[in-house]
């Protein structure tokens, strides 16, 4: 659930438990259940993160929507059609869908599609309508073409495997480039590179740390973020509260709210991470230990 801080920022820490899965009646979608980790009820304006789960023989049917749309495969296989291209899922694969592009779904195989999805802008109501409408005109897939890591063809997909992290060290991204925060490796996905003008989305990875607390000191930003961990675990506070977190576990971090997290453990931690709206150029990431450091 939504805490918030003295100063009215906002946080939520979310284990799978504590997320019911909801199966979708929008007459677009059949055999879709969705578990919607971060939105209104923990405080978030600018993003929705959910886990989608695409039972077999499930669709999405062909539709759009007034906000960006971006996934992460979990698990399973199946296909997309996003504008005039289809391509095969895997684990791994990404991407995103642009706002008011049509987009379809489709599982014909024997297990659940399961991806991470992060909406962005956050949905809201138009009229009758909860932000998605159908488009007739695209008819759920039944094939697709892999999506090739090397390939210039393809538009708004990637994949990403292990061979892609970085060797760790201080953070350099847009928004921030310095010492503190390090040990870290970071792989861009979803942002301007591919098409993305409200959010990202790139995979998190830190090292174990050898000093206690100087993975990722105390920080905020003037956006909004998730975490959903994937591997590893870490210790942290956010908003000041301390929080122990592991593989499932989702953090939201409103505007403003301060975290920071140190990986004490003996194996990587790694979760996929969500911005909202798009960090700036500069001055994105906030220590306080930098500002504390004037009040001696």
């Amino acid at each position: 659930m939504e805490r918030r801080t003295a100063t009215g920022t906002s946080y939520a820490l979310v284990r799978p438990e504590d997320v019911m899965s909801v199966a979708v009646d929008d007459g677009i979608a059949d055999r879709l259940e969705v578990a919607v980790y971060a939105g209104r009820e923990q405080g978030a304006i600018h993003l929705e993160s959910a886990v989608a789960t695409l039972a077999p023989g499930g669709t999405i049917g062909g539709h759009i929507h007034p906000f960006e749309e971006s996934f992460y495969v979990l698990q399973g296989r199946g296909f997309i059609t996003i504008a005039d291209t289809s391509y095969q899922l895997r684990t791994g694969d990404f991407g995103f869908a642009p706002l008011a592009h049509p987009h379809a779904w489709s599982n014909p195989f024997d297990e659940p599609l399961r991806w991470l999805r992060t909406r962005s802008p956050q949905p809201r109501p138009i009229g009758e309508n909860q932000g998605s409408f159908a488009f007739s005109e695209l008819a759920p897939p039944s094939s697709g073409r892999a999506i090739d890591v090397e390939s210039v063809g393809q538009r708004f997909v990637g994949h990403f495997d292990d061979s892609q992290v970085p060797p760790p060290g201080p953070l350099s991204m847009p928004g921030y480039h310095g010492y503190n925060i390090r040990n870290v490796s970071v792989r861009m996905m979803v942002d301007e590179l591919l098409g993305a003008q409200h959010h990202t989305l790139f995979i998190v990875e830190f090292i174990p740390s050898t000093v206690p607390g100087m993975s990722a000191k105390e920080h905020f930003h003037p956006f909004e973020e998730t975490y959903f961990f994937t591997a590893g675990a870490a210790e942290g506070l956010i908003g000041g509260e301390s929080v122990s977190v592991t593989a499932g576990d989702l953090v939201f971090a409103g505007v403003n709210t301060s975290h920071g997290y140190t990986n004490e453990g003996d194996v990587p931690v790694r979760w996929i991470e969500a911005q909202a709206p798009a960090p700036p150029p500069a001055h994105g990431t906030i220590f306080e230990a930098d500002w504390l450091a004037l009040e001696t």
